[in-house]
């Protein structure tokens, strides 16, 4: 019985790390993924993002 038990918590466990891997790799694909879309080329004469997204004027 004791040996059913640890199979099923180690399975379990590797169920879990398994999972939060896989979320930990999607959530560094979606960081760089967003790097490299904030470290695209801006035009010239603008204020950059940071004039974009307030209220006052660059």
């Amino acid at each position: 019985m004791k040996k059913v038990l640890v199979l099923v918590a180690a399975a379990a466990g590797a169920a879990y790390a398994k999972r939060r891997i896989e979320q930990q790799r999607s959530e560094k694909d979606l960081h760089a993924a967003t790097s490299r879309m904030s470290s695209t080329p801006k035009p010239a004469g603008t204020g950059g993002a940071w004039a974009a997204a307030s209220d006052r004027p660059s």
